[in-house]
Formats: C-alpha cells, sequence, structure tokens
C-alpha cells in the first residue's frame, strides 16, 4: 500500500519549472527623487506585481557519473536540494523620479525591471531555485527523489521562499508515493 500521494517523478531533461508571480507593468513601485537606485522590496511583495515565468530547470552543477547512474527512462532524476539556473522575472513595474524642471519638480515614470526591484533576484541576477523534495518513503543516493508539484524553495507547493515555483514535469510512467 502506498503511503501518501502517488506522483510522476521528475527528471533533469531541462523542463521548464511552473513559475509564479502576475505581470502588471503599470504598478506604481516608488516615488523617488532624481538619480537615485531603486528601493528594491522582498519577493513576497513584489510577487502581486511581477511575474517569474516558467523557465528550464537547468542544474548549475554538471551531473556527476555517480549521480546519472540513477535514470527514469534513460535520463537522470531530481534529487532534494539540486540547484537550478537563477529564476528572472520579465515583467517591469513603474519608479516615479521626481526630477527638476524650472522652479519645481516633474514626475518623470520609469520602467524598472522587475528583477532589479526585488530583493532576492540580486541586482537583477533572479533568485535561487532548490529542489525541496517532498516524498516521505522514496529514496535514490540517501536522498528523496523529487515529483511533480515539488517546491522549488523552502515551504510547500504554492508557499515556498524565495522561489514559488513548483517542478511541473514528470514521467507518467513512473510514480513514487
Amino acid at each position: 500500500m502506498a503511503f501518501g500521494y502517488l506522483l510522476p517523478v521528475s527528471s533533469l531533461n531541462g523542463l521548464p519549472c511552473s513559475g509564479h508571480g502576475l505581470c502588471l507593468p503599470s504598478t506604481i513601485h516608488s516615488v523617488q527623487s532624481c538619480g537615485t537606485p531603486p528601493i528594491p522590496y522582498s519577493i513576497v511583495i513584489k510577487e502581486y506585481t511581477c511575474w517569474w515565468p516558467p523557465q528550464p530547470l537547468i542544474p548549475i552543477f554538471p551531473v556527476t557519473p555517480y549521480r546519472a547512474t540513477v535514470q527514469v527512462n534513460r535520463i537522470p532524476i531530481m534529487l532534494h536540494g539540486d540547484t537550478f539556473m537563477p529564476h528572472t522575472a520579465v515583467c517591469t513595474n513603474i519608479v516615479v523620479y521626481m526630477c527638476p524642471c524650472g522652479k519645481s519638480v516633474c514626475p518623470t515614470p520609469t520602467p524598472i525591471p522587475c528583477s532589479t526591484l526585488t530583493i532576492e533576484d540580486g541586482g537583477g541576477v533572479g533568485h535561487t531555485r532548490i529542489l525541496m523534495a517532498t516524498t516521505l518513503t522514496v529514496f535514490a543516493l540517501k536522498l528523496p527523489i523529487a515529483r511533480i508539484l515539488d517546491p522549488l524553495g523552502v515551504g510547500f507547493s504554492g508557499f515556498s521562499y524565495p522561489c514559488s515555483s513548483v517542478v511541473a514535469w514528470g514521467h507518467a510512467t513512473v510514480l513514487s508515493s
């Protein structure tokens, strides 16, 4: 008898994650004085106005021969703790700069990329995606194996930090609980 939910096992095939957030480019991020760098906010706040689209789950570190011994349909599987390429936002928000114009100041709306406006994205690089496997009973190389709907941040599916994305693809013929 299976313990938990049976879900397809995920492999390192380069398919994208689920993505997270909502793109609202007309959102005013902040109003600042002219020439100052934009003030970044937490990803928890920017989640409602910025979008991190589905991006390929490509490991940062190469797959070693030892690691490639565990395969599903001849493709190495994902394991707990796998780190993937940074997740970057493609949306923009508006920073209104108050710049001098004559004897007064005039608002200058400037679109800024969301990855620059988010603390966790490190100035436009993107936030980390670390796989947190949720299986309690199936292990490979002494690590829990990954399944679809496993979060790519600390937490659980849909509510993880810094990345709220989940693993979106798996092998329909190989299930794990």
